[in-house]
């Protein structure tokens, strides 16, 4: 896989969040109470794993120097890959806001500092029926935050396409999301 200019500068921008204390985590999920009618409020981040969040579809990390980072799912390189805008008005609106900073994923990075930013990145190449061309395109699929604690988090653009499934599909609009190495694996949120 050969990454071209617009690759490499998506992975310096992602540097950016090397250094930055990270203070509190937000989910911002599409607000289903609202689309149904239903005003018990409620978040559907919960999988039936203890430690994986499925996120449709922001994470708001905020930092000791102010910034509002979000990752989120994009189609800038491909339908469904990751994204990420610092200090920038989400794409997204009509969406349910969900302090998550306590939570089992995130409470042991409160305070702390991000060391590494990794991106994985995948290939796909898709083919036109019609005229017989095909197209490869090269996007983030996930992305692996190491913390000054030694803590590490990983986020991925992927989704479980059934509530009780034990494996994500990539290129979804939706984030999975854990701090636990072993299931990111098991579940294929990582390879």
């Amino acid at each position: 896989m050969i990454l071209k200019k617009v690759h490499r500068d998506f992975e310096n921008y992602i540097k950016h969040l090397i250094d930055k204390t990270i203070i509190k985590v937000e989910y911002a999920e599409i607000d289903y109470q609202k689309l149904n009618g239903d005003f018990n409020e409620k978040p559907y981040y919960f999988t039936h794993f203890r430690n994986l969040d499925s996120i449709d579809f922001s994470i708001f990390l905020y930092s000791k120097t102010n910034e509002k980072i979000e990752i989120y799912w994009d189609d800038k390189f491909f339908q469904f890959g990751l994204g990420m805008k610092i200090n920038e008005k989400s794409d997204f609106s009509d969406f349910k806001i969900w302090d998550v900073s306590n939570n089992q994923i995130w409470s042991g990075i409160i305070g702390e500092t991000i060391e590494s930013a990794k991106l994985n990145w995948e290939e796909v190449t898709t083919t036109d029926e019609k005229n017989g061309t095909s197209e490869t395109f090269i996007y983030p699929q996930d992305i692996s935050l190491k913390f000054s604690n030694g803590i590490m988090v990983f986020i991925s653009a992927a989704a479980f396409l059934n509530e009780h499934d034990n494996e994500v599909f990539g290129m979804c609009d939706n984030l999975t999301v854990t701090n636990n190495e072993e299931l990111a694996r098991k579940t294929k949120m990582i390879n």
